[in-house]
């Protein structure tokens, strides 16, 4: 290696390998062993014309949508934790209850609080909201953000909102050894538990970033 190979701002003998080759790490799909033929023929070997609705969404929950608003009013917007009251289809009367910590009522479920936390990361326009029903102490249920600008993505005006959710172990009722704060709300028969819902986070999620949309653009778009 040259002197030319670390004049970026990264190093290449800097990256972590743990001084293992990745050459060396059985089960690696890559060109050194493949032929672009061999490659299309993998694909389409992967690729199927349908898919099962747990194949798509069991485990991961993504969504992403196009918002004609500049991406750091979007940003902005969406880093106040209060603009969970107008864009998500049940989280209200937000009230703060100490060190960043706010409660709310979700009317998804009967007598059900909510706690959440909005988490805002400028320099990357990440928004996190961790929260989880009917306790604060473990806010397990994460709802991941991403504000993109759209103009170098897709040579137009605005936003790109990517929105992630993961099934935390927690939503799943055969889960078991769960803390008290928990299980016992689970076992509650009076409601629905969350992870009841968990077949329906993209369709109840499409309905959100399409009222976060509607909201933006309304208010916002001709700036």
């Amino acid at each position: 290696m040259t002197a030319h190979d670390d004049r970026g701002p990264w190093s290449r003998s800097g990256l972590v390998k743990n001084g293992v080759s990745s050459r060396e790490i059985p089960g690696l799909y890559v060109s050194e062993d493949h032929s672009i033929e061999e490659c299309v023929k993998h694909l389409e070997g992967i690729t199927k014309p349908t898919y099962s609705h747990d194949e798509i969404f069991g485990q991961y929950c993504h969504l992403g949508e196009y918002i004609h608003v500049p991406v750091e009013v979007a940003f902005e917007y969406a880093a106040n934790v209060y603009s969970l009251e107008e864009w998500t289809f049940s989280l209200r009367s937000l009230h703060h209850i100490g060190g960043g910590l706010y409660k709310g009522k979700e009317f998804l479920a009967k007598d059900t609080s909510i706690y959440v936390r909005a988490e805002a990361y400028p320099d990357s326009r990440v928004v996190d909201y961790p929260c989880a029903w009917d306790q604060g102490d473990e806010l397990w249920m994460r709802y991941h953000f991403r504000f993109v600008d759209a103009r170098p993505t897709i040579r137009k005006p605005g936003t790109i909102v990517l929105w992630t959710n993961v099934k935390h172990p927690y939503y799943d009722r055969a889960t078991e050894d769960l803390p008290d704060y928990i299980s016992k709300p689970r076992a509650r028969t009076d409601r629905a538990w969350v992870g009841d819902i968990w077949p329906h986070f993209d369709a109840i999620h499409k309905i959100e970033i399409a009222n976060l949309k509607a909201i933006l653009e309304h208010r916002y778009s001709k700036l």
